[in-house]
């Protein structure tokens, strides 16, 4: 999973998810959310699009939902958005939608997003 930063505002950043959603590349104990952005992100509101996403698996959704969390504790919002169908049937079937800001497309998570003060 490689995430890239698309564009910011002073309210708002896009990142681009790409690839299979796993920690299995990742450091134990590492951020690559944190890394690419710095701490602050989890107090903005943040949109990640899964459009490039391939695959996802146990440990994908354990990091997004440990993201999820930061995001809350540290007064910021993620929406995730734009899932392909095979991605999408995973968070269906794990439930996701009812735990995670999970949006059918860009236009869907803005609003999401704008939904929480931040």
């Amino acid at each position: 999973m490689r995430f890239a930063p698309v564009s910011h505002t002073d309210d708002l950043i896009r990142i681009d998810c790409e690839g299979e959603v796993t920690q299995h590349e990742f450091t134990p104990g590492r951020d690559p959310i944190a890394e690419l952005l710095g701490p602050v992100i989890f107090r903005r509101r943040a949109l990640l699009d899964l459009n490039r996403a391939t695959y996802i698996d146990s440990s994908g959704i354990s990091y997004l939902l440990k993201a999820h969390r930061q995001f809350q504790k540290d007064g910021g919002r993620l929406v995730l958005h734009s899932a392909p169908p095979p991605v999408m049937q995973v968070f269906k079937l794990l439930k996701m939608p009812q735990v995670l800001h999970i949006a059918a497309d860009e236009a869907e998570a803005q609003r999401v997003a704008s939904e929480a003060p931040v």
